[in-house]
């Protein structure tokens, strides 16, 4: 074969001619020779006659052109025959030029090695780019497609194969030439020839990427650098750099970090560099390139941010301070691209943020070198430009549609982080985050700019930070008028369970803006209100009345009182808003800091008082907060006496304590059955002792105060004209004498309320529901209803409170009316205690005493009770126990012939006979000497 012919072999000159001549036959079309004949004498005319080594070489270009189309071909038709009698001497022709080509590499690499490298990269991007349009080439996109089937083609495998080692041969003495001869190829071919590149630089990983970008910026210095326009330089203009960009980009998948690396020394040379060119044209050179790559954009701005560091950026700004001055409006191109480039950052955008933010104003730090003042002036610079250009695609992206901004996306996520920052920020820098974070929202709607104005109301502790918010709000309504309501939606949901961090403050917040939109009613600045869409959303406040903590409590009543809860509401927002108000009411009266208590029952009044515009909810309330009195977890703020505990407790407490004794001490009446007598022992035979009541766990003025406030809020609570059911206007009164600063106020209340508020008090304090009617029997039938009415005078007695409750309605005959099971079992057990009391005077026994004062006075207010009964409470301290009797059984009399009325006229007209008032008159002729001077006010004629 050829290829094993020794080159050192001189061959005769008439051998060479008869080459030449069969050689030059072959290649004409008239005298066509078989393709393994003349391609064998082009060989030996290669080895022996240099200067055809171009014909020769032109010669193979058509030999491996041949093979490639035979090769589609084969592919095309899926059959492995020959389309032709000399295909099956392709394969062999194409190895011993082959191996020809090698031998001159290894033999002469530096005369041979160029002129076979240039050869075989013209070919391969000839082959590349003749064969692009053929069906069974892939596009030129899919390069690990097209690498594919380029490597399983003969012809072209084999070239590929010459050129890299080729490049092996000169990568040590000539790099320069091997890697241009590539970038050439790679422009001219660009992208058919991008598997080449691909594959030589997969093979030379290192030499290539430095080499490529040396060149790179050799071909920048010379077209590019020198240019009046930096911003966007056309591949035109400077050819190489899409070829540089293409390169390294194939390399980036399985070389990412070499080509950091080569970036980063290619940028710290440029520093310590001795040459005044790459000084100024290095940094601009990188920008260049990550204009046109992706890739290296994000590279940049990972590795190279990170490097530049106050020293580095003040070497940088001495270095480029004579191209400043002398080349202004490269300079403002140079500033321009820059801008380019960081709008187009989608991978590391926060820290190139956070890295010009420093920069701008830098923290100074002992030790620490910081940037000089013409660092910092460029940095603000950049990020008024970059604010401002980021003002023109937000706008002008939401008025076309089509652009994308990958700054304002890659910030997205992180839109937490820049809010944070901004709250911490003050000045200039505090500015800028404000107009940036304000893009950030109007480029993603409205759930991430009510993101970030919920972050803010969350997060703020200061009114200067609490400012922001307003701030965004006036940029951010232009585009987008509903976002203050998804900004509320937003914090409502942070305030449902599970719980929030510090609820509190976001409340705080809250309620500080809504008081600076009231003082700034009048100065109409905002578009929308917090207050608006607080009023379609305060049911979501509601949980947290039952916050464990009682300034969040506080807070959300404060925000409700501004809010105002008069707009109509369902049946279970009303009850679940009653039960949260009672409860707060009830945990603000258990204060012992009078002003603080004071303070949070104000608040809770106000509410109470808005929500009791709607006759359903009013109800409901007075429900909640009467049946309050009763309950065991609250009855104690109000005087309620505790047990000592439970039955075992006593037992252990008493051993030796005996039933029997305990039951003597009752007296020496007989027991009779069905008496009163017969329920009076001391406990239940094998339990112990009855239960014995304590005094109250809180001080006299404590409880005080808590009625006094109890008194208040049902006054509050009941004083509103509701509906247009007939109303009774009373005075009420308190006639306790703990409880000073009485006085007369009106109260006006709608039938239904005065019959719910009677029914109630009697629900509350009777065990069931028989003798639950408004008439009185006779006393004689007492006998029978002792167990009851002791139960009722037992409620009363253990919670004092029902006694000023029953005054506050006394007023109102139609609750009274409601209201005459209880009086009556009261009046019942009074009088079986006054019959059976063994003491002289009434006045001994003073609870009973002053219970038989407060019960005629409730009867005679409501008008139940006409003149003179109405004052027989007066006598009650001058007569003994049992005519005291005998005054509770003329009113029971009295009050049996005249049942309670729900009609106030009729009350009006009753008066009373002389034989309701003759055991009167005759208490009054025993007891003369002490109650003459009363005899007048009795009985006047």
């Amino acid at each position: 074969m050829a290829a094993a012919i020794e080159s050192t072999e001189r061959s005769s000159s008439e051998t060479i001619l008869n080459e030449v001549r069969k050689f030059l036959r072959g290649t004409s079309k008239e005298h066509a020779t078989g393709r393994e004949s003349y391609t064998k004498s082009a060989l030996y005319l290669l080895q022996t006659l240099p200067t055809a080594r171009f014909a020769v070489l032109e010669h193979l270009c058509s030999v491996f052109d041949e093979a490639v189309n035979e090769h589609l071909m084969r592919l095309l038709l899926n059959s492995e025959n020959p389309v032709d009698e000399n295909h099956s001497h392709l394969d062999g022709v194409i190895q011993d030029a082959c191996g020809v080509l090698y031998n001159f590499i290894r033999t002469g690499p530096q005369a041979w090695a160029p002129i076979i490298s240039s050869w075989s990269l013209k070919l391969l991007g000839q082959i590349s780019q003749e064969y692009a349009t053929h069906r069974m080439v892939p596009h030129a996109n899919s390069l690990n497609e097209l690498l594919q089937l380029w490597m399983t083609c003969t012809p072209t495998k084999s070239l590929m194969e010459v050129a890299t080692e080729c490049f092996a041969a000169m990568i040590q003495g000539a790099p320069d030439s091997c890697v241009d001869a590539l970038l050439e190829a790679s422009v001219k071919y660009s992208p058919h020839f991008d598997w080449v590149v691909a594959h030589i630089g997969s093979c030379f990983p290192d030499t290539i990427i430095t080499r490529v970008l040396m060149c790179g910026l050799k071909d920048f210095c010379h077209n590019g650098g020198r240019s009046a326009d930096m911003e966007m330089m056309s591949e035109e203009r400077i050819p190489k750099m899409a070829s540089v960009v293409g390169i390294l980009g194939h390399l980036a998948s399985k070389h990412s970090q070499e080509i950091r690396l080569a970036l980063m020394k290619l940028f710290e040379d440029s520093i310590h560099t001795k040459s005044d060119t790459l000084k100024v044209t290095t940094v601009p050179f990188l920008l260049q390139l990550a204009s046109m790559s992706p890739m290296l954009l994000q590279i940049l701005t990972t590795d190279f941010i990170q490097s530049l560091t106050p020293t580095v950026l003040n070497k940088l700004s001495s270095q480029f301070a004579n191209w400043k001055a002398s080349n202004a409006h490269e300079y403002e191109s140079f500033l321009s691209l820059v801008i380019h480039l960081i709008t187009m950052i989608d991978v590391g955008s926060y820290q190139v943020l956070q890295f010009f933010l420093n920069m701008a104003e830098p923290q100074e730090k002992p030790r620490v070198e910081m940037p000089n003042a013409e660092v910092r002036q460029t940095c603000v610079v950049l990020l008024n430009r970059l604010v401002t250009e980021l003002q023109r695609a937000v706008f002008h992206r939401q008025r076309d549609g089509k652009s994308d901004v990958p700054l304002l996306a890659s910030l997205t996520p992180q839109a937490t982080h820049i809010t944070e920052m901004l709250l911490n920020s003050q000045g200039h820098k505090a500015e800028c985050l404000v107009k940036l974070l304000s893009f950030i929202g109007l480029y993603n709607g409205e759930d991430c700019t009510a993101e970030i104005l919920a972050y803010i109301i969350t997060e703020s502790k200061e009114w200067h930070q609490l400012k922001r918010f307003l701030e965004l709000q006036l940029v951010k309504e232009v585009r987008l008028g509903d976002i203050l309501g998804r900004t509320t939606c937003k914090l409502m949901a942070y305030l449902q369970p599970p719980i929030v961090y510090c609820p509190q403050r976001l409340l705080k917040n809250v309620l500080i803006l809504l008081q600076q939109e009231s003082k700034a009613r009048d100065n109409t600045v905002i578009r929308s209100t917090l207050l608006f869409y607080m009023r379609e959303n305060w049911e979501s406040l509601i949980p947290l009345l039952s916050h464990t903590d009682l300034s969040v409590t506080m807070t959300t009543l404060k925000i409700l009182e501004i809010v105002g809860l008069t707009r109509p509401t369902s049946s279970v927002s009303a009850i679940r808003i009653s039960s949260a108000l009672v409860i707060v009411f009830f945990k603000s009266i258990e204060l012992t800091d009078s002003h603080k208590a004071q303070r949070s029952v104000q608040v809770c009044k106000q509410c109470l008082h808005q929500l009791c515009h709607h006759s359903f909810v009013q109800c409901v309330l007075l429900r909640f907060l009467l049946e309050g009195l009763t309950n065991r977890d609250t009855c104690f703020l109000f005087g309620a006496k505790m047990l000592t505990g439970d039955q075992t407790d006593r037992k252990d407490q008493h051993p030796k304590v005996s039933l029997l004794e305990e039951n003597n001490k009752h007296g020496t009446t007989l027991t009779l059955p069905h008496s009163q007598s017969s329920v009076f022992h001391a406990g239940i035979i094998g339990s112990g002792l009855r239960s014995r009541s304590s005094g109250t766990c809180l001080s006299k003025d404590h409880v005080n105060r808590n009625k006094r406030c109890l008194l208040d809020i049902l006054h509050t609570c009941s004083g509103q004209n509701v509906n247009h059911s007939p109303n009774v206007t009373m005075e009420t009164d308190t006639v306790h004498s703990d409880l000073p600063h009485n006085k007369v106020r009106p109260l006006t209340l709608s039938g239904d309320l005065c019959r719910m508020i009677g029914s109630l008090i009697t629900e509350l304090t009777t065990p069931d529901v028989l003798y639950n009617n408004r008439f009185w029997p006779e006393e004689d039938s007492l006998r029978f209803t002792v167990e009851r009415d002791l139960y009722v005078w037992k409620v009363f007695d253990e919670n004092p409170v029902l006694w000023d409750v029953t005054e506050l309605y006394s007023g109102n005959s139609l609750a009274m009316c409601r209201c005459s099971p209880v009086l009556k079992s009261l009046m019942a057990a009074l009088m079986n205690h006054f019959e059976c009391s063994r003491l002289s005077r009434a006045r001994d026994t003073p609870k009973q005493n002053e219970s038989a004062c407060r019960l005629i006075h409730c009867l005679s207010r409501s008008l139940l009770l006409p003149y003179p009964l109405k004052y027989v409470s007066e006598l009650f301290p001058l007569v003994t126990s049992y005519e005291a009797y005998l005054l509770l059984l003329a009113v029971w009399k009295y009050m049996k012939e005249n049942p309670p009325t729900e009609d106030p006229e009729e009350t009006k007209r009753r008066v009373c006979e002389t034989r309701h008032t003759d055991i009167v008159r005759a208490i009054f002729h025993s007891n003369i000497d002490k109650m003459g001077h009363l005899f007048f006010r009795f009985f006047k004629e």
